[in-house]
């Protein structure tokens, strides 16, 4: 849904490119399995965008990229009750997403891999990191499910998958930084619709029919609100609270 707005409504050659880069995801020769097929795609068509100056959007089109390292510093904020009153329900709603989805994506990767992670380590690792990169200028993080799903089909398994992503994206941003705004949105967005599809549960569908009605329920509940009001918190919240109010009435 996040990835629609980059390709509806837009040229003829937008609908195409977005187009053939999922068919060539489909279909794409056995030969290329040892280079992932977005890197191809985004290098192949960035160079004939920037060649041929065709007519699509880009990335620097929704905003500009601040070529710089981050630097330390204390947030310049009066330290008083108001101040917490103000930063804590958003706060609230960060932690809430942030674990869900850090939580969410280890689950995914284990199923990927056949691996089981340590999920307390994950969510200490994740909340070091973000109260260390709140004084370097930066926003709160969690595991990303997207990335990490392109990361283990293109083949990353370790760590060491996880602090080349990182090194390289500052590498993009500070060195090739008049480049990548030039990135054609219909190559990311296929991108992304590629991973939505890939990462969808489709045994679903398969489970909805065995499953008890009150689970059924509280999974198209939470679905639903999430994607009317596009925030993940809401939908666990009522998830929860649909649950708590079934498990009352069982009882």
């Amino acid at each position: 849904m996040a990835q629609i707005p980059h390709f509806i409504g837009k040229s003829a050659l937008t609908y195409l490119i977005c187009r053939d880069y999922v068919a060539y995801c489909v279909r794409r020769p056995q030969v290329f399995k040892a280079i992932p097929a977005p890197l191809i795609a985004i290098v192949i068509l960035t160079a004939a965008a920037m060649i041929g100056k065709l007519d699509l959007g880009t990335v620097g089109d929704l905003g500009s990229i601040t070529r710089a390292l981050p630097a330390f510093l204390i947030p310049d904020v009066p330290f008083r009750l108001e101040t917490l009153g103000i930063i804590f329900p958003y706060s609230l709603a960060l932690v809430i997403v942030g674990l869900l989805e850090s939580l969410l994506t280890s689950s995914i990767v284990d199923d990927m891999t056949d691996t089981s992670s340590d999920k307390h380590r994950e969510a200490r690792g994740q909340g070091i990191a973000n109260v260390i990169n709140g004084f370097c200028g930066g926003m709160a993080g969690c595991a990303m499910i997207g990335q990490s799903v392109i990361n283990v089909k293109s083949g990353g398994r370790g760590r060491l998958s996880t602090l080349v992503a990182g090194v390289f994206l500052m590498f993009l941003i500070n060195v090739l930084g008049d480049v990548v705004v030039q990135i054609p949105m219909p190559v990311l967005a296929g991108i992304m619709i590629m991973v939505s599809i890939g990462t969808f549960d489709w045994s679903s569908f398969t489970y909805m029919r065995k499953a008890p009605k009150t689970d059924a329920k509280v999974m198209l509940t939470t679905v639903i609100i999430v994607a009317a009001t596009h925030d993940l918190s809401k939908g666990v919240i009522a998830g929860v609270l649909l649950s708590a109010i079934f498990f009352a009435a069982k009882i």
